[in-house]
């Protein structure tokens, strides 16, 4: 059972990246029926108090998204923005290129939760570090802020030098990239 205190949870589905490696939007892709930043979306509604997009400035505005607010690329720009967003919240971020990501996996991730750290993720599909993307970042966390003022962007860098919980995922197949074509195809063609 959660203490009275732990910070509320969000939801924010990562899909602001270029998708240069995919040619096309890795969020408009279909796995489970519906566009992969709509199942996403979906998913974490199941868990989550309130849930955004998280894209770049390119995106169209609407009041589901939050468009990066920061003059670089990636994920860390749509956690930042988040933060700025809603300040007071937890955010649980889930990236549109791990389709095998499903509600099972979400509620162990949150049942593990530690809202004393800074973040609650799993370790990588190496099993050697944290998994940035499928993670609880917690509110109020000064520490990422100053690891963004010294000009670092890296998610997994902040993580693992931040009082960070380290879980074992229970399906490390759930980690599994879609990033290519060549991914895609070879995903659909082994389900």
């Amino acid at each position: 059972m959660k203490p009275i205190n732990t910070p509320a949870l969000y939801g924010l589905v990562l899909e602001g990246g270029l998708s240069s490696r995919m040619g096309k939007s890795k969020a408009h892709l279909t796995y489970h029926n519906l566009p992969q930043r709509d199942h996403v979306f979906e998913l974490l509604k199941k868990v989550c108090v309130s849930v955004y997009y998280s894209a770049n400035s390119q995106a169209p505005v609407d009041d589901q998204t939050i468009v990066d607010a920061y003059p670089f690329q990636g994920p860390l720009n749509g956690i930042l923005s988040a933060f700025n967003h809603k300040p007071g919240v937890a955010w649980l971020t889930v990236p549109v290129d791990m389709p095998l990501v499903n509600e099972a996996i979400i509620r162990f991730l949150i049942d593990h939760r530690d809202a004393d750290k800074v973040a609650t993720c799993f370790y990588d599909s190496d099993g050697k570090f944290p998994e940035p993307l499928l993670t609880i970042w917690e509110p109020n966390n000064t520490s990422l802020d100053a690891f963004y003022a010294k000009g670092r962007i890296s998610p997994r860098e902040f993580l693992m030098t931040a009082n960070t919980k380290l879980l074992q995922i229970p399906d490390q197949n759930a980690l599994r990239n879609v990033n290519t074509p060549e991914d895609f195809d070879d995903f659909l063609s082994t389900r």
